[in-house]
C-alpha cells in the first residue's frame, strides 16, 4: 500500500508543477489576462470549499463548522498586522496576499495527500477514484496557484520555489497518513477537521482576499472568469 500511495502523490505533485510551470514558461502576461486566471482560482476556491469540503466535513464530524471557523480566523490573523502598521492596503497586499494563499495552499495540499494515504487504506477502489480526481484537478490547482502568485509577487523564481514546495507537502500529507494507517477509528474524524480548516482558509481567501483584488481592475470580462471558475468545479466534478 505505501508504494502505490507514494507513486500516486507523485504522479499528483507532478501535476500540480505542470501546471503552475504553464503560467511561469510564459515570459510577460498581460494584467488583463493575469487577473483573469485570478477570478478563475477564486470561483473555484469558493466552489470546492462550499461545494466539497463543507459537506463532506459535516458529514463525518458534527463539529467541523467550529474548525471552519478556526481556519477563516487563522487567515483573519494573519492579515491583521497589515491593518495596524500604518501601511497602504494596496501596497501591503503582495505580501500579505502571497503569505495567506500559501498557508492554505499548504494546508489543502496537505490534507489532500493525507487524503490519497488514509482512501488507498480504506480500499483499494477508493484509492483509485481519488486518485483520478486529484489528478484532474491539480494541473488548474497549479495553474490558479501560480498565476496568483505572479500577480502578489512579480517575481518569476519565487513563484517557482513556492510551486515546488506545495508540492512537497502533498508528499508530507501522504507520510502522515502512512504513519495513522493503524488508526482506524481516527481517520475520518482527523481528515474532517483538516478539510474544516482548508474550508475556512479558502473562504476567506476567495471572499475577502481575491474577490476585492478582483473587483479593483477595471477589465469588464474579469467577472466572467469567477463564474468560469464555478463552472470549471461543476465539470470537474461531472467527470470524476
Amino acid at each position: 500500500m505505501t508504494t502505490t500511495v507514494f507513486l500516486v502523490v507523485l504522479i499528483s505533485s507532478l501535476a500540480y508543477i505542470l501546471g503552475g510551470f504553464l503560467v511561469l514558461i510564459r515570459k510577460n502576461w498581460p494584467e488583463r489576462t493575469l487577473l483573469s486566471l485570478v477570478a478563475l482560482s477564486a470561483g473555484l476556491l469558493l466552489s470546492i470549499a462550499l461545494l466539497h469540503l463543507i459537506p463532506h466535513a459535516l458529514e463525518d464530524y458534527h463539529d467541523s463548522s467550529l474548525f471552519i471557523l478556526l481556519g477563516f480566523l487563522i487567515m483573519y490573523f494573519i492579515f491583521l498586522p497589515g491593518t495596524f502598521n500604518g501601511k497602504n492596503g494596496v501596497e501591503n497586499s503582495g505580501k500579505s496576499g502571497a503569505t495567506g494563499l500559501t498557508i492554505g495552499m499548504l494546508l489543502h495540499n496537505f490534507f489532500e495527500g493525507l487524503s490519497i494515504g488514509i482512501s488507498y487504506a480504506s480500499s483499494f477502489e477508493l484509492g483509485v477514484f481519488v486518485t483520478i480526481a486529484l489528478v484532474i484537478h491539480k494541473i488548474p490547482e497549479g495553474l490558479s496557484y501560480t498565476s496568483v502568485m505572479l500577480a502578489f509577487l512579480n517575481g518569476r523564481k519565487k513563484t517557482a520555489i513556492y510551486l515546488v514546495i506545495q508540492g512537497l507537502f502533498t508528499w508530507l500529507g501522504a507520510g502522515v497518513a502512512v504513519l495513522l494507517s493503524e488508526m482506524k477509528d481516527f481517520q475520518e474524524t482527523i481528515v474532517a477537521m483538516g478539510l474544516s480548516v482548508t474550508a475556512g482558509i479558502f473562504l476567506y481567501l476567495s471572499g475577502a482576499m481575491l474577490l476585492p483584488l478582483i473587483n479593483r481592475g477595471t477589465f469588464k470580462s474579469t467577472p466572467l472568469f469567477f463564474i468560469a471558475g464555478i463552472l470549471l468545479f461543476f465539470i470537474l466534478h461531472s467527470v470524476v
